[in-house]
């Protein structure tokens, strides 16, 4: 992963910063890596190359998607956040849930309060299968990515654990089924964050 955000960054030098972007990921079929771990570390490139501010607090909504194909690699389109807040999610909502408790990274006890909120509203359902689109809304005044990854670590009662987990690794979903991915800022949210997932219709 670091030589895909150094070539990222030397992409895209010289670029102009903004508080919106699209990434439009082309992986190859049955590769396996996490759309919001690819997206970290697209937007890492970018931020190195002075397209997003450190810690990304300029930055306002992200929205991206993930196909399978021959040739490699990423569009990105910087936005303005306000238009990517207004995307329609590709399909039905089939949980939303609001947290009072922001996941951070290292704070487990916070990721199994989430993942209990997450498991009382998903019910006795059985685990969506891919493909799948999440939208994660954050009050938040600081960098959108730290709370990413954490959020959707405890999607395991949605959708299922992933068989490649070990015995010893507590949060493993199966969210490679996600194909379509947002994370905005949304100030007026009175909760600490909001997230909405369902199937790619």
């Amino acid at each position: 992963m670091p030589t895909w955000r150094a070539r990222v960054a030397s992409a895209a030098a010289g670029c102009s910063s903004a508080d919106g972007i699209s990434l439009s990921f082309t992986l190859e079929p049955g590769r396996w890596i996490d759309l919001d771990t690819i997206t970290e570390e697209t937007l890492a490139g970018l931020r190195d190359a002075g397209v997003c501010r450190p810690r990304f607090a300029g930055l306002d909504a992200v929205v991206a998607t993930r196909r399978d194909g021959e040739l490699v690699g990423v569009v990105v389109q910087p936005s303005d956040a306000a238009r990517l807040r207004r995307h329609r999610p590709p399909g039905p909502a089939a949980l939303d849930v609001v947290g009072d408790i922001l996941p951070r990274p290292g704070r487990r006890e916070d990721k199994r309060a989430w993942r209990s909120r997450l498991a009382a509203g998903w019910g006795e359902r059985p685990p969506l299968s891919g493909p799948v689109w999440a939208d994660l809304e954050l009050s938040i005044g600081g960098s959108l990515l730290g709370p990413l990854e954490p959020a959707l670590d405890a999607l395991e009662p949605v959708l299922g654990r992933d068989p490649r987990g070990r015995d010893w690794q507590e949060f493993f979903p199966n969210d490679d089924v996600i194909r379509w991915l947002r994370v905005r800022r949304s100030p007026a949210l009175p909760a600490a964050l909001r997230l909405r997932l369902g199937p790619v219709t």
